[in-house]
């Protein structure tokens, strides 16, 4: 009987051990599940975005280096993702300037799913009409998400920048058309206002190919440059007549952020470069 006793207090003990060394070990193991699986998410998840949104967003979600699904080189139509304004900050610009009030995550979700209209941003998820199933539009979330963990991207504790911008243009640096032409392609301009060398029409924004007439006289006293000026750092300052689907609408759809994401002299020169722009 006490060797039954031994032998059983013994295995109980062995048990006690085996389940204590498990508890210690188990949440390393769990972080390391958890880990494998948000990188198995984030991998779906970019050969996803290659073939779905690559095509207007870039590779690598810069709206840079888009191709076609034949595998022709295109000009890029959506806005940059793997971008401060998205990505940086909480909450960041982009959701500052959509009024979201909820995560991150949640709003690149609901983007992806739900889609921008009436922009060219269509819905993807099955819930609105579109082609993806639920898991399939987490899993692009995830990898877009995933460009936030670049370091030199999104630096700890990034607060997104101010500029106490002057009252006149006149204020501002002297401009440089062709750095404004550059600005004009890296900041996705012609996502909304598209290729004013007409290689592609615009698709939301108003047709900016002869804004140097245009804006001298849409305010009464206010120069092209003012003109300008003010509807880039406050597009709802004033609301141009007409867009590609009839009249511009109010609020306006412009990014509200510019004039955190541009500085005094790219401002100057977008504005230089703009009043190249005479319908010539």
């Amino acid at each position: 009987m006490q060797v039954k006793v031994v032998i059983g207090t013994i295995a109980f003990m062995l048990v006690m051990i085996i389940l204590g060394v498990i508890a210690l070990f188990e949440p390393a193991r769990l972080e390391e599940t958890t880990e494998a699986y948000a990188g198995r998410q984030i991998e779906k998840g970019a050969v996803i975005f290659n073939e779905n949104c690559a095509e207007c967003h870039g590779v690598e979600g810069k709206a840079q280096n888009c191709v076609t699904f034949a595998g022709e080189e295109k000009t890029c139509i959506g806005l940059p993702l793997n971008h401060i304004p998205l990505l940086c900050g909480d909450p960041s610009q982009r959701m500052n300037q959509m009024g979201w009030e909820s995560s991150k995550e949640a709003f690149i979700r609901q983007t992806i799913a739900a889609g921008r209209p009436p922009t060219e941003m269509p819905t993807w998820s099955q819930e609105f009409g579109g082609p993806m199933e639920g898991y399939q539009v987490d899993q692009v979330t995830a990898y877009v998400m995933n460009w936030a963990a670049d370091p030199d991207l999104c630096v700890e504790g990034y607060v997104a920048p101010t500029v106490d911008w002057p009252e006149s243009w006149e204020e501002l640096p002297e401009g440089d058309a062709v750095a404004g032409a550059e600005a004009y392609q890296s900041n996705a301009c012609f996502s909304c206002h598209g290729q004013l060398d007409g290689s592609l029409a615009a698709a939301v924004g108003p047709d900016l190919s002869n804004i140097a007439n245009d804006a001298a006289t849409r305010v009464d006293g206010m120069s092209a440059e003012q003109y300008i000026f003010e509807s880039i750092l406050d597009p709802n300052s004033f609301i141009a007549p007409d867009c590609p689907n009839g009249p511009c609408t109010e609020p306006s759809l412009m990014r509200l952020d510019y004039g955190n994401v541009l500085d005094e002299q790219g401002m100057a020169d977008l504005i230089a470069y703009y009043m190249t722009l005479t319908g010539e």
